[in-house]
Formats: structure tokens, sequence, C-alpha cells
């Protein structure tokens, strides 16, 4: 039996009947893997009654981990964070082998933060963690909620009652094994692209991705974003510039995950290679902005591949690039 099938999951806590203890008002705080969404607060707690868990992506140095937590105390909580651990699957009784091991969101912070939440009401952290699959293979996480962002935890246990009582009486913790995972070739190049829809309706988008350089012809290039709809990739022997378009949900704030795959037996990027991002924003032709457009000539794309999401007379424009060069 693993750390994590010894854990109190929420629902166990609740079979339980266990008592929330003074100074503990928090459920345990809920690890979940899931893809990008477009608005996670509605989304987790919307489905707080429900496991939206999706398997880790094995290949993938970007699997997102979303926290929510609810709170059972009588009054509003707040000044609250929730840490995040990744740790084996076979360690009983010693934190002090996970501890260390936190996981950190996009900006490098090993926490995040959630507004404060009214009595039975769900908080949802206002960050997500990266969880590289990669990087370990360390699929089980202990979940912390507390209020510091570095929360005291105890080294080892010396019998079970200690460590029972540890879990039993702190409502503040939980675990879950990540080991439902989803095996595809490694992503041996993945890059994460910050982006906003400040307007209150969905918008068109289009991204060009364009691989650069001598790359071998089995190497495959492509981008994600769940929250738009897109993902599609292509081999550089198929062509090197890759079109998708999609609906950017209203006040979205996210990201597009840019990615690419050398062919089996090739173990470094050869040096002038080149991965490019640019993320085209969909406009009528009589708006302010459509004299700064381009034409679509110039992108590679005809006004037929468009018309499942733009306009019929709309018109692209640039709203910003990435590009990474690999050099040796």
């Amino acid at each position: 039996m693993s750390l994590f099938d010894g854990l109190l999951m929420r629902d166990t806590l609740q079979d339980t009947g266990v008592v929330p203890s003074p100074g503990y008002p928090y459920y345990s705080p809920d690890v979940i893997c899931h893809a990008q969404v477009a608005d996670p607060k509605t989304y987790f707690t919307n489905n707080y009654n429900s496991d939206p868990n999706q398997p880790v992506q094995l290949g993938s140095h970007l699997n997102f981990v979303y926290v929510r937590a609810k709170n059972l105390a009588d009054s509003t909580q707040s000044g609250w964070y929730i840490s995040v651990y990744r740790s084996p699957s076979t360690l009983w009784l010693t934190p002090s082998l996970w501890k260390d091991y936190k996981l950190k969101t996009q900006s490098g912070v090993d926490y995040v933060t959630v507004d404060p939440v009214q009595s039975g009401q769900v908080a949802v952290g206002n960050d997500y963690f990266i969880l590289d699959a990669l990087q370990s293979n360390y699929f089980c996480v202990v979940g912390i909620a507390s209020q510091t962002p570095d929360p005291a935890l105890p080294g080892s246990f010396s019998n079970y009652d200690d460590y029972w009582n540890w879990i039993r009486n702190n409502q503040n913790i939980c675990g879950r094994n990540l080991n439902t995972i989803q095996d595809f070739p490694d992503r041996q190049f993945e890059r994460l692209d910050e982006f906003q829809n400040p307007e209150n309706e969905p918008v068109p988008i289009l991204i060009q991705l364009t691989a650069s350089g001598p790359l071998p012809g089995g190497t495959i290039f492509g981008v994600t974003c769940a929250p738009c709809d897109i993902n599609k990739e292509q081999a550089v022997s198929q062509g090197t510039i890759l079109t998708a378009s999609g609906m950017v949900p209203a006040n979205f704030s996210g990201n597009v995950t840019t990615f690419a795959s050398l062919p089996s037996g090739t173990t470094s990027w050869p040096d002038g290679a080149n991965i490019s991002t640019k993320l085209y924003v969909g406009q009528d032709a009589d708006s302010e902005a459509a004299k700064y457009a381009t034409p679509l000539e110039e992108i590679g794309v005809s006004r037929e591949e468009l018309a499942e999401h733009h306009t019929e007379n709309g018109v692209l424009v640039l709203l910003g690039s990435t590009a990474t060069a690999f050099i040796s």
C-alpha cells in the first residue's frame, strides 16, 4: 500500500465524520491534474462534487495541476496558501523525504494563494502548478493548506499512531496518486506563452508556427491551447509552417503551449534551428485595428481555412510573437 492509499482524501474524511479541529477550518485541499481551462474558479467550483482529474501526460514537461479547498469554519477565511509536494509512492512515515519537493507555478513560486472564502464555499487557487513528468517519476502528490507560504511539516514519525493522528486531526492535508498516466513520445521542447483576451466576448485567433533551420525530417512541432480548442501538430517533412485557428473565451488569461520533438535516435537540437510562434487576433474589416492587419497571403492561409471561426470579411492583426533559437 502506498502512502497515498493511507492518506485521508476529501471523501474519506467526510465518511469518517471527523470534526474539524480548532485552527484548521479548511477541508483537505483537492489536487487535480487537468488540461488548461479558461475559467478555473468557475469550472472547479461547479464540479466540486465530482473528480475531474485527468491522466498525467508522461512525455510532457508541462502538466497543469490545479488546487481547491472548502471552508468548514463558521466564518469567512482569508490569508491561506496551498502547497503541493511530489513524492514516490512507497513512503509512509517519512515526510522528510518528500517535503523538499514542492511543485512550482509557471512564475517559479512554490505555492498558490486563495481568495477569501465564505463558510461552506469552495476556494480555487489563483494560479496553477506545473508538474514535469520527464523530470521525475514521482507521481504521488501531497496538498497542504496553511496560513504561511512554507508550512511547517514533521520530519518523520516514530510510530503509526502519531502518523494517523497527524492525518486525522489536520483537515488541511490531502494526498493523491497521479499514477494514471498517458504515454506519448517525449517532448524535448515545450514553451508556455502567456496571452489574454480583455474583451467581454469570445474572439477568433490564428496561431502560426514556423520551424526553421537544419531540423531532421522526422521532427514534430505543434501547438495546443485547450480553452481555445487548439491542438495541432505536424512533421517538418510535411511543411515547416503550421497554422491553427480557434476561439479565445471572453476575459481569458492563460497560455499557449508550443512543443517540438526530435525523431528517434536524435539526441540534440541542431545549431541554427528555430521554433517561432505568432498569434493573430481576428478583427472586423471596419474595425479601428484593421489598418494594422497582415494580408492572409503573407500568413499563408486562405479565406476558406478561416471560415469556421472568423467572419467572412474579417482580418488578422498580429498580437505578438515569440521564438526559441537553438545554438550549440
